[in-house]
């Protein structure tokens, strides 16, 4: 059974940050900031679907309901242009951000979401730069375009990326990088790495795992791992320091 969502229209939300919404938002033909609410109520996951625009989630400790800003925008919009929903869909909250027609110019949806951080979080990405910190449960992630920044993520990390930069810090779980443009950075991973990665320059440091690595093109420069195991590598330099065992 599903539940409502609470929507208000507000203006000035205190933790919206400086950087996240586009400058010229204001002067577009529509421009609205939307507030979503859900209670956390038997609530254990988190599915995210968005289209173009940037995205923020952050997890709050003693937060007991899922709260997103929403900042709506575009020259040829109207309301009836786009779905934005939160809703409870069994023990998941399901968030849409989409446009009901992706050939708007300029149009774009960015979000902030605060959520509880003991909920597993699941993300489906259009376009637009994600940054996603505190989250307690596991990360799983389908980006299509944008960078994506992780900083302090305990579980599994999963992530399908298609286009843009990758860069994660303070994460305490094995991760998976699935990615075809765009260079990796990450530091300080109590896990194993898997990346399978077809262009783009790869940097990993102070790996408590081992660090494993398909590449087609691009650099590798792995500081500090338990191992490092190369399974293919078409061109680009490998430069290795720290490693504490390398198996043949």
């Amino acid at each position: 059974m599903k539940k409502s969502i609470i929507v208000c229209l507000i203006v000035g939300i205190g933790f919206l940050s400086q950087g996240l919404f586009a400058d010229g938002w204001q002067s577009a033909k529509l421009n609205k900031e939307v507030r979503l609410v859900l209670a956390n109520e038997s609530i254990v996951q988190l599915n995210v679907n968005v289209g173009a625009g940037d995205l923020s989630i952050m997890g709050k400790e003693g937060l007991s309901e899922i709260a997103a800003t929403a900042k709506v925008f575009g020259d040829e919009l109207s309301d009836d242009d786009y779905i934005l929903s939160l809703e409870k869909e069994g023990d998941t909250a399901v968030l849409i951000a989409q446009f009901k027609n992706h050939t708007y110019n300029n149009a774009r949806i960015d979000l902030e979401i605060l959520m509880p951080p003991s909920l597993a979080l699941l993300v489906d990405d259009r376009s637009g730069d994600i940054t996603i910190e505190s989250i307690r449960n596991g990360v799983t992630m389908n980006d299509r375009s944008g960078d994506i920044e992780l900083t302090d993520i305990t579980g599994q990390i999963k992530i399908e990326d298609r286009s843009g930069d990758l860069k994660g810090k303070d994460l305490r779980g094995d991760v998976f990088i699935n990615d075809r443009s765009g260079g990796i950075q990450i530091k300080d991973v109590a896990g194993d790495v898997n990346i399978d990665d077809s262009s783009g320059d790869i940097h990993a440091k102070n790996v408590l795992g081992v660090v494993t690595v398909a590449d087609s093109s691009g650099d590798i420069n792995i500081n500090g791992a338990a191992d490092f195991k190369l399974k293919s590598d078409s061109s680009g330099d490998v430069s290795l320091k720290n490693i504490k065992r390398n198996l043949k």
